[in-house]
């Protein structure tokens, strides 16, 4: 099994991300939502369990790990594409959700890929993701961006922040592994 699945399969029955949960907290009425690097789906399963219509984008398909958690009725909320980054086409959208994602992102690209979410969120519609600081462990490794706190918040000129959370801890990654994390995680509303 490669990585990536092994990662999946690893990850499939954990609950959605706090960030997530916490958007849940404040009662906004569902629409269309973008899950951005979707993974196993919890956040795409959450949401849709919780009315949302999700359009779930993964560079592996994982379409049927998602569906295999959503009733039949379910299913009708999820659209799956598959796409890496660089090719990627955002619809608009109400809230686009990027956990453990945007890290994944070449770092020449990102400033391209970061406007394509900024447009696809509608007017008064939320982000709700995280980052990786310049403290993680994985700060070294080819084809990632690791961002410092002032960049992270420059990127939200056009939101109003909600929540903004800045985390190191050492823990196991999904496949096992100890790392110091650097985390940011954001909640915010666009302007």
């Amino acid at each position: 099994m490669d990585k990536a699945f092994d990662y999946y399969e690893k990850t499939k029955n954990t609950i959605a991300r706090m960030n997530v949960r916490k958007f849940m907290d404040m009662e906004i009425v569902p629409g269309r939502c973008i899950d951005l690097g979707c993974g196993a789906g919890n956040d795409t399963i959450f949401l849709i369990k919780n009315g949302w219509k999700v359009t779930a984008i993964d560079k592996e398909d994982t379409e049927m790990i998602i569906k295999n958690y959503l009733n039949k009725e379910e299913q009708k909320s999820l659209e799956f594409i598959k796409s890496d980054f660089e090719n990627i086409t955002l619809k608009s959208c109400d809230l686009l959700v990027a956990n453990f994602s945007l890290p994944f992102c070449k770092k020449d690209y990102f400033k391209e890929l970061w406007e394509k979410i900024e447009k696809s969120i509608i007017k008064n519609g939320y982000f709700v993701g995280n980052f990786l600081g310049i403290n993680d462990t994985w700060i070294n490794k080819p084809n990632m961006t690791f961002l410092r706190k002032e960049e992270v918040l420059n990127l939200f000129s056009s939101f109003n922040i909600i929540k903004f959370y800045e985390t190191e801890k050492d823990a196991k990654t999904a496949l096992g592994t100890e790392k110091h994390w650097h985390i940011f995680d954001v909640i915010a509303k666009k302007k």
